[in-house]
C-alpha cells in the first residue's frame, strides 16, 4: 500500500507539473473594438492567427459591446490580429505579448470607406503636385485664372501623370485663349487617360478652332460614345438635323438634352427657335426667357432678347 501511495503522488506530480509547465506558457489578451467616433461595432470579428504555425486560427465575434477576451496558449510566438466588420476597412496588426501576463489590452477604431477616401484626399493635399493643384481649383473659384494656370503647370510639371491636373490646365489654357497649348495639354492627359471626358472635350474643340475638322470629329465622336446623356453631347447631335431643316427629328435630342439639364443654354435657345417655328409662340417665349436669365451674356442672346420684344 505503501509503495502505491507513493506511485500515485508521484503521477500526481508530474501531471500538476506538466500543467504548470504549459500554463507558464499562456497569456489572457483583451480588447474593444469602436468606430471613429467611439461606439461599440458589435458585430466586428476578430481573427488571430500566426505565421509560426499555419494550422492555427482563432475566430473571436465581439460581444455587444464591442469587448473581447482570448486566452494565447503559447505566448512565445508572434500572432497577428485581422479585425473586421460589415461596412468597415478592415485592419490588420501583429503583437507579441509576455508569458504569463493577463492584463494585455487593445483598442481597434474600424473606419468605413468614406472616411478612408476623405483621410486619403487631405493626406494628397499635402503632398508636391496635389498641393497645388487644389491651391489653383481655389484661385478658379475666386477668378484668379492667371494665377491657378500657374500652379496647374506647377503640378504637372511635379507629377506629370496627375490626370486632374492635366484636366484642369487644359481646361484653362483653352478659356484663356491658348488654343495650341490647350490641345498640346489635352493630348498628353489623354495619352494618361483615353476617357478623360474634360480632355476630350478640350481636344474637340481647340482641333476645330485651329481647323482641324476631322480630329475635332473624331474627339467628339470619343467624347459622346462615353457619354451619350451628357447636354454637349445631345446638343451636338440635334444641330446635325438643326441645320438639315429636320426640326421632327433634333426636337426630341433638344427635350432629351433639357430634361438632363433644364437650364442648358444652347438648347433652350433652340428649343425657344424650334418652337418659333413651328407656330408655338408662348413656348419660344419662355424658352427665350428663360435662355436670357442664365447666359444673358450668351453668344445668342443679342437674337433671344430680340426675338422676346416680338412675342
Amino acid at each position: 500500500m505503501m509503495l502505491r501511495k507513493v506511485l500515485i503522488a508521484a503521477v500526481l506530480s508530474l501531471i500538476v507539473g506538466a500543467t504548470q509547465v504549459m500554463a507558464a506558457g499562456q497569456a489572457r489578451i483583451s480588447g474593444w473594438v469602436h468606430d471613429s467616433e467611439g461606439k461599440a461595432i458589435s458585430n466586428a470579428v476578430v481573427t488571430i492567427t500566426t505565421e509560426e504555425q499555419a494550422s492555427y486560427k482563432k475566430v473571436i465575434e465581439v460581444k455587444e459591446d464591442g469587448r473581447f477576451k482570448a486566452l494565447i496558449l503559447d505566448a512565445t510566438k508572434t500572432y497577428l490580429f485581422h479585425v473586421e466588420a460589415p461596412g468597415y476597412i478592415p485592419h490588420e496588426e501583429p503583437f507579441k505579448v509576455p508569458i504569463g501576463t493577463m492584463d494585455n489590452e487593445f483598442e481597434f477604431s474600424l473606419k468605413t470607406q468614406q472616411e478612408s477616401v476623405a483621410t486619403t484626399v487631405e493626406d494628397l493635399k499635402t503632398q508636391p503636385g496635389y498641393k497645388e493643384l487644389e491651391e489653383g481649383r481655389q484661385l478658379v473659384k475666386e477668378g484668379k485664372k492667371e494665377e491657378a494656370l500657374k500652379l496647374f503647370e506647377k503640378a504637372v510639371e511635379l507629377v506629370p501623370d496627375l490626370v486632374p491636373a492635366l484636366e484642369h490646365l487644359a481646361e484653362l489654357q483653352y478659356e484663356l485663349g491658348k488654343k495650341d497649348e490647350a490641345l498640346e495639354t489635352a493630348k498628353k492627359c489623354l495619352e494618361e487617360d483615353d476617357e478623360s471626358l474634360g480632355c476630350l472635350a478640350v481636344a474637340s474643340n481647340a482641333s476645330g478652332d485651329l481647323g482641324d475638322k476631322e480630329a475635332r470629329d473624331q474627339y467628339m465622336a470619343r467624347y459622346q460614345e462615353l457619354n451619350p446623356d451628357d447636354p454637349a453631347t445631345l446638343f451636338n447631335q440635334a444641330v446635325v438635323f438643326l441645320n438639315a431643316m429636320d426640326d421632327a427629328k433634333a426636337r426630341p435630342l433638344l427635350e432629351q438634352c433639357l430634361d438632363v439639364d433644364p437650364e442648358y443654354p444652347k438648347c433652350l435657345f433652340e428649343m425657344g427657335m424650334l418652337k418659333l417655328r413651328s407656330g408655338d409662340m408662348e413656348g419660344a417665349k419662355a424658352d427665350l426667357e428663360k435662355y436670357l436669365k442664365v447666359a444673358p451674356e450668351g453668344e445668342d442672346a443679342p437674337t433671344a432678347s430680340e426675338t422676346v420684344k416680338y412675342l
